[in-house]
């Protein structure tokens, strides 16, 4: 467990425009050869993106009527150049679900009924160890939601990438994996499949990045990576 917050010097970054004029671009995730699936949050549309920069629409899901929601994560099945599947978080009237399709056709719910609200609305989605698909869900506004389990919102789930409940899961027959979360919006893996997870967090003082945080959640180990924002919320 870390003795305190991590610290670093300035990292030099160096940016290139690929593309431009997206609308509220949030989801990415690489095809086989290099171009890029972008999702718009607020169109609903899958925009492929090649190495210099031409954008083509793939795809569109329907539109839902949240502030912060909409066409969120997207990510490529493990087994994709054979089965070509894609995954996707968004937001429907309803609520926010997890579907899967090919290009070209209807999406397909794996995952349905998480709370939907006009923030925290989550929608990280990545396919992690073993192949399973692992979803970061916002508590939708209502803080006790993260502590319910009842609730999908305010956790991580697990799911299998045809939509079913792991057996190792640590409640049985629940996709919930974590829970305790405030608004989910990254997750990552280092080489020794420690799952790190990142969060938007209040706080009314300082603005940073690097509060390396060990948190055990239903009895699972989890180490999560703290942006500290300031918001009004």
């Amino acid at each position: 467990m870390p003795s305190g917050p991590a610290t670093a010097g300035p990292i030099g970054v160096e940016t290139t425009v690929v593309t431009s004029g997206l609308e509220a671009p949030w989801g990415l995730a690489f095809l086989p050869n290099g171009d890029a699936l972008v999702s718009e949050r607020d169109s609903g549309r899958i925009l492929r993106v090649d190495s210099s920069g031409n954008t083509e629409e793939v795809q569109r899901l329907p539109e839902g009527d949240s502030r912060e929601g909409g066409l969120l994560a997207i990510a490529l099945s493990p087994n994709y150049e054979k089965d070509r599947l894609i995954y996707a978080y968004y937001t429907t009237t309803m609520d926010h679900r997890v579907v899967r399709f090919r290009l070209g056709d209807e999406p397909e719910a794996m995952l349905t009924g998480i709370p939907v609200a006009g923030f925290h609305d989550g929608g990280r989605i990545a396919f992690g160890p073993g192949g399973l698909l692992y979803i970061g869900m916002g508590d939708a506004g209502k803080t006790s939601n993260a502590q319910d389990l009842n609730s999908l919102g305010g956790k991580i789930l697990r799911i299998t990438p045809d939509g079913n409940v792991p057996p190792d899961n640590p409640f049985r027959d629940n996709p919930i994996y974590s829970y305790g979360h405030r608004n989910v919006q990254g997750l990552a893996w280092e080489a020794r499949e420690q799952l790190y997870a990142a969060s938007s967090v209040r706080t009314s003082t300082t603005r940073s990045a690097g509060s390396g945080l060990a948190a055990t959640t239903a009895g699972l180990r989890l180490r999560a990576w703290v942006a500290t924002i300031d918001n009004d919320r």
